[in-house]
């Protein structure tokens, strides 16, 4: 069944970009959606308009998160613009514009419903194509070993551009109190754009990032497939970005003004190997790929780019270095220059 979703929402993700409101093709989208092109805005604006509280998917590859407490989070369409409210059993509990869904989201914090921020705030990031149930395991791990918020972020990977992630990104930042300590965990095309992120934006709360396969210097297989038609269909804006328009998107992606581990995948088997990469890899990203001088250190283990985040060594090492700044121990840290 988990299969069978996956390849849907492929499928779906393939005829996306043909569903954009006008004006979103390049990734930008309007606040509320116009009138005319969109009757999802009329349907706001009746006086019939309500909601019916009812289960959800949780958002998956069309729907972004732009607002995330205590498991409740605020969403915003990437297809019609409008916004939803979810608890943290993905149950629907407002919809429609984003006045709306803040003054219902406020109503549960002033009602105890929502619990406040703790003082030490952790976010996760999934990678391209994938959604934030790919972090799950990192999420259950780390809730159960710190005292910490864990914000487990969804974002349409494949249907905005990096800086509109980044963009989200800065919107959840702007509702966590200023005396916490943010820490990131990141998934592969996740890093980048955290890295985006710290191009525009400074934020001393953000002491340290954990990354997992991330693709700092491109993806050398995912250029490899740019031109194809399949692979601009399921990737969509970010996949070209971080490919073929890697050039240009890597002079806005600076390097981490605060302690940040890198952790890569290293997969060897005789029997599935991808012979299309140059040395040691995880299947989709190499070693040296991952790499990005700086880094307080760096580690590689024997996992699969698309489960190095479910990996327990991987839990172990993220958690380690959370809590003191490297995987290990301070002396047999390995930093990148």
């Amino acid at each position: 069944m988990k299969y069978l979703l996956t390849l849907l929402l492929i499928s779906c993700a393939i005829s996306c970009n043909a569903l954009r409101l006008p004006g979103q093709q390049d990734g930008k989208h309007p606040e509320n959606p116009p009138d005319k092109s969109n009757p999802i805005t009329n349907i706001i604006k009746s006086p019939l308009h309500f909601n019916l509280r009812s289960k959800t998917i949780g958002g998956k590859q069309f729907w972004t998160d732009l607002r995330i407490q205590d498991g409740w989070r605020i969403q915003q369409n990437i297809l019609t613009a409008h916004y939803r409210l979810l608890d943290p059993k993905e149950i629907r509990h407002e919809w429609g514009t984003l006045k709306k869904c803040e003054a219902t989201f406020k109503r549960f914090i002033d009602a105890g419903h929502i619990r406040p921020y703790k003082k030490r705030v952790i976010i996760l990031l999934h990678g391209i194509v994938r959604t934030r149930g790919s972090m799950d395991s990192m999420d259950k791990y780390l809730r159960g070993r710190i005292a910490g918020s864990v914000l487990n972020m969804a974002y349409a990977s494949t249907q905005d551009t990096l800086e509109q992630h980044a963009e989200a990104l800065h919107r959840i930042l702007a509702n966590i109190p200023t005396n916490c300590d943010i820490s990131f965990v990141c998934h592969s095309m996740g890093n980048l754009v955290v890295r985006r992120f710290f191009h525009r934006w400074q934020d001393p709360r953000i002491t340290r990032v954990v990354m997992l396969a991330p693709p700092n210097q491109g993806s050398a297989l995912g250029t490899m497939f740019h031109d194809y038609q399949l692979f601009k269909a399921v990737w969509g804006i970010s996949g070209q970005e971080i490919t073929a328009g890697f050039g240009a998107l890597k002079t806005k992606l600076a390097v981490p003004p605060c302690e940040f581990g890198i952790i890569a995948g290293v997969y060897s088997n005789k029997i599935l190997q991808n012979k299309l990469l140059e040395g040691a890899n995880d299947l989709v990203v190499t070693v040296e790929e991952t790499k990005l001088p700086g880094a307080r250190d760096f580690r590689t283990v024997a996992a699969t780019h698309t489960r190095i985040m479910a990996n327990p060594e991987v839990h172990r090492l993220t958690y380690l270095f959370l809590q003191r700044g490297y995987f290990e121990t301070a002396t047999t840290r390995t930093p990148l220059k």
